[in-house]
């Protein structure tokens, strides 16, 4: 084990700890040590992998002060091939794997310092790690594979927690952190080519401006990207509402194209308190299953031109805690196989935007709604709008007591066709049970 102190290192939060830092590095036996201490660093500590060996930097107690622009730590490697073992140069394993770094404090004290920086490595390694005051904390660029990061703090940074920047990176964990206060997202991935992503078992809280539009505590845009193979699972995920703002947002390349995002499982999350909870925009084979999602103030779920969604059993509700408003409304834009089945929607506050139904269907196709219950129903429960070949079946809707507002369990409109409404408990409203154009479709055993 190498010391810090032993190349120069002061710690005393004064003294310009940058050169004797980067000769540590250089000079290190493979496991350097930082004792307790504040590190006053005002460049880039870069970690050339192929020329610094197996590393693993480890702090007790111990701080590093970035007073620059630019990541803290800066790991380079040269891995530029897949995981395979066969596209792995003898050099990479010999010098490079597993990078790893542990228990170190990163503080940024510039508008542009960031925490970590990681290119062209294979198993690089996180862990216990508190990153806060930067820009980005974990900023992951071009090119890594196997990324572990695990039971990190990365808290009030300025852009984003954990940030896949146009990078290509297959099999990534993410696992047992907390990720709060980044104004621009908890982890977002931009303009990258990912697969097998794992982000299970976390706390992300609060990644959102108040004077930015469009923010999202999970953020995967496909617009100049891909995203595929992977799971949001087991998370806390909730916000307070800003403009425009989602807890989790996946974003395709748009209409026609729903490939780009998705073969994604959503699964066993607690999400809730911002604008949109959950917003699938051109996204294929996505499935939102078992999750307790609350206090949606305009949408609890919206999806937009996206294909083979799987809705199932989650409960949709609102914390009785948060006072309020909140609307918890389930829109489908221009989607097609789509089953939203086993869910329990219940509204019991006022809502804070005019819905058209608790679960609204626009120029949507191949859309089943099975064996689920739509308590207090706002306006509608089920309003269908130029659909097809939908089925409402086996659900219980009914309105909010003594709510003048409350038209019909379900409501389609004559330009819909081919939609069937079976065996179910309709509640009447002002426009009777169900509203059903003839040439729309049929409706048969209701009660």
């Amino acid at each position: 084990m190498s010391n810090v102190r032993h190349f120069g290192a002061k710690g005393d939060g004064r003294t310009d700890d940058t050169a004797a830092l980067s000769h540590a590095i250089q000079q290190s036996d493979g496991h350097l040590l930082f004792p307790r201490g504040d590190y006053m660093i005002s460049e880039p500590l870069v970690v050339p992998l192929e020329q610094s060996g197996r590393i693993g930097l480890e702090g007790v107690q111990a701080r590093l002060l970035m007073s620059g622009p630019g990541p803290a730590l800066h790991l380079v490697g040269t891995h530029q091939k897949t995981a395979l073992p066969e596209d792995f140069q003898e050099g990479v394993w010999r010098s490079e794997r597993m990078p790893w770094v542990r228990a170190l404090e990163i503080v940024g004290n510039h508008p542009e310092a960031d925490g970590i920086r990681i290119e062209g490595a294979m198993q690089p390694t996180l862990s216990s790690l508190l990153i806060r005051r930067c820009r980005h904390g974990i900023h992951l660029v071009r090119r890594d594979r196997n990324v572990l990061i695990t039971d990190c703090h990365i808290y009030h940074n300025s852009g984003v927690g954990i940030f896949l920047d146009h990078v290509n990176l297959h099999q990534t964990n993410i696992h047992g952190c907390h990720i709060s206060y980044c104004k621009q997202g908890g982890i977002s991935i931009v303009g990258s080519e990912i697969r097998n992503i794992q982000i299970c078992s976390n706390d992300i809280e609060y990644n959102f401006d108040a004077m930015r539009a469009d923010c999202a505590d999970v953020c995967f845009d496909c617009r100049h990207g891909t995203v595929r193979e992977g799971t949001i699972v087991g998370n806390t995920i909730q916000a307070k509402q800003s403009p425009g703002g989602a807890n989790v947002r996946l974003i395709g390349v748009g209409q026609g194209n729903p490939n780009a995002v998705g073969l994604l499982s959503i699964t066993g999350n607690l999400l809730g308190s911002q604008e949109t909870v959950l917003h699938l925009h051109a996204c294929r084979g996505v499935v939102v299953s078992g999750n307790a999602i609350y206090s949606g103030y305009h949408r609890a779920l919206w999806a937009e031109h996206s294909e083979h969604l799987v809705i199932d059993g989650n409960s949709i509700d609102h914390n009785p805690e948060y006072r309020g408003k909140s609307s918890d409304l389930i829109v489908l834009q221009g989607c097609r196989q789509v089953n939203l089945t086993g869910l329990i929607h219940q509204h019991t506050l006022d809502p804070q935007i005019a819905g058209d139904g608790s679960i609204e269907l626009r120029d949507c196709e191949q859309i089943n709604v099975t064996g689920c219950q739509i308590v207090n129903a706002r306006r509608r429960g089920v309003a269908i709008h130029g659909s097809r070949q939908v089925r409402v079946s086996d659900c219980t809707i009914s309105g909010r007591p003594g709510d003048a507002g409350y038209e019909s369990a379900v409501q389609v409109d004559e330009a819909s066709r081919q939609v069937l409404v079976a065996q179910n408990f309709l509640g009447k409203g002002t426009a009777g049970a169900a509203v059903l154009p003839a040439a729309a479709g049929v409706a048969v055993g209701n009660l």
